[in-house]
């Protein structure tokens, strides 16, 4: 294989700046959104978790045609550009009237919201993703590329929690004052980074060593689907992801009823810095160990981490929050790991085809997470629903009214860890296997070209 060219971190730096702003969309839908709509805004807890799995149900439909469009589009802006900036103003737009909403709106309006951010997020996220696993086919390279991106995403979710942060610290402390800060900061990064991206940032062009890219359509999924490393990627994304997005939902809930914490914005700040310094080790260990190694022992311990909430109440607050810190220096490889890894099995099927389809990929395993935060979040809050937890009470529930929250948040995402960690171990795309990969693309294109 050829040697790597090494990427300018400008390049990486402009490149990545894009996860900010999704970042900035993720962190309030994940932990903010359902409490605020459940308990301030009058939508009952069972109604938030089906709109939510709704909305989460049209990406079925959205994410496979943006992500076929992107690998075929071809204009004199490139692939990728033109639906990112199609993107930027669905997704403001939509965030503005999710998070800012008019007095007595209800479960239709909520979805009507959610549609259209979804909508924005992949016309957005599919394409950039897509560009990313293109800039460089090396091993190594890839994992930088997604770590820059990755370390951008935390800086997103720092100035997400730094917004509940400030609220708490130096306003009034609602929730609504939270929700609305965060639809500024959107709608200002937003469009920031995606001109920025579309400026400086240079297209690859598509890695065809075999004539055209275009596949139709059920072959592409057949396609996908028969690469093996991808089929266990997209199993420890539908694990990882319906877990994380199961304990985010019950998040807020937890620490405000069972934990007692008031200042859940300054705790997440800190989750998220801790996430960021931690980044630079996940990608040591990743080049160390190999990245599926190094993602198995990020699924241990946050797996133990999990575990270990059961035991804390309110008498706590001090331990739980050494835990919590320790479980956001995991976030990192928690997030760009697996997303590395996608990048190399995308070549697994251009060796084999010499097509290169990273939009459908990337739209493949962007549709399994979302359908799979949809099924952990609805699942996490129509749960919650059946107990005798209270939403609008929050700390004035009695602890006995609290077990099955805090089996919810602590033990149900330790066991899907656990099975996540037996698939990682066993994932056969080695770095070495990697190099390999990609000297049959190299020898490939040589023979083409002959």
């Amino acid at each position: 294989m050829k040697n790597p060219v090494l990427i300018p971190r400008q390049t990486l730096a402009i490149y990545g700046f894009m996860g900010a702003p999704l970042a900035l969309v993720g962190y309030p839908i994940a932990i903010w959104l359902p409490a605020f709509y459940a308990s301030h805004v009058g939508v009952s807890l069972a109604g938030v978790a089906t709109m939510l799995l709704l909305a989460k149900l049209s990406d079925v439909i959205t994410d496979p045609i943006i992500g076929v469009i992107s690998d075929r589009m071809r204009t004199p802006w490139g692939r990728r550009r033109p639906l990112i900036l199609l993107g930027t103003p669905v997704l403001v737009v939509s965030i503005w009237f999710l998070f800012v909403p008019p007095a007595g709106v209800g479960e239709w309006y909520l979805l009507a919201c959610i549609v259209g951010m979804y909508v924005g997020t992949s016309l957005i996220g599919l394409p950039y993703g897509a560009w990313g696993a293109e800039i460089s086919p090396d091993y190594n390279q890839r994992a930088r590329i997604t770590a820059w991106r990755e370390q951008f995403t935390l800086i997103g979710l720092l100035v997400a929690a730094f917004i509940p942060f400030l609220v708490e610290q130096y306003g009034d402390g609602s929730i609504e004052s939270i929700m609305r800060g965060m639809a500024i900061a959107i709608g200002f990064t937003a469009p920031v980074s995606a001109i920025l991206l579309a400026i400086f940032v240079r297209e690859t062009p598509p890695e065809n060593v075999s004539g055209k890219n275009e596949m139709p359509f059920i072959e592409g999924v057949k396609r996908i689907w028969a690469n093996n490393p991808m089929r266990i990627v997209i199993g420890l994304i539908l694990i990882v992801t319906m877990a994380e997005a199961f304990r985010n939902a019950l998040s807020l809930f937890f620490m405000r009823a069972v934990i007692q914490a008031s200042d859940v914005g300054t705790l997440y700040f800190a989750y998220f810095t801790a996430g960021l310094l931690a980044v630079p080790f996940w990608l040591w260990l990743g080049r160390k160990l190999g990245k599926h190694i190094a993602f198995s022992v990020t699924l241990i311990t946050v797996a133990i981490i999990s575990a270990i909430n059961m035991a804390f109440d309110q008498s706590d607050y001090t331990v739980f929050v050494i835990f919590f810190i320790a479980k956001g220096a995991c976030f990192g490889g928690l997030q760009f790991l697996p997303l590395a890894i996608l990048a190399d099995v995308i070549d697994v099927e251009t060796a084999e085809t010499g097509k290169a389809r990273a939009g459908s990929y990337i739209a493949f395993a962007s549709m399994t997470a979302k359908i799979s935060t949809a099924l952990g979040t609805f699942l996490a809050i129509r749960a919650l629903s059946l107990t005798d937890f209270n939403a609008k009470l929050m700390a004035e529930n009695a602890f006995d009214d609290l077990f099955y929250l805090r089996v919810f948040y602590a033990l149900v995402p330790a066991l899907f860890f656990i099975l996540a960690i037996i698939m990682a171990v066993r994932f056969p795309l080695t770095a070495k296997a990697h190099a390999d990969l990609r000297t049959q693309i190299d020898n490939r294109q040589a023979s083409e070209k002959i």
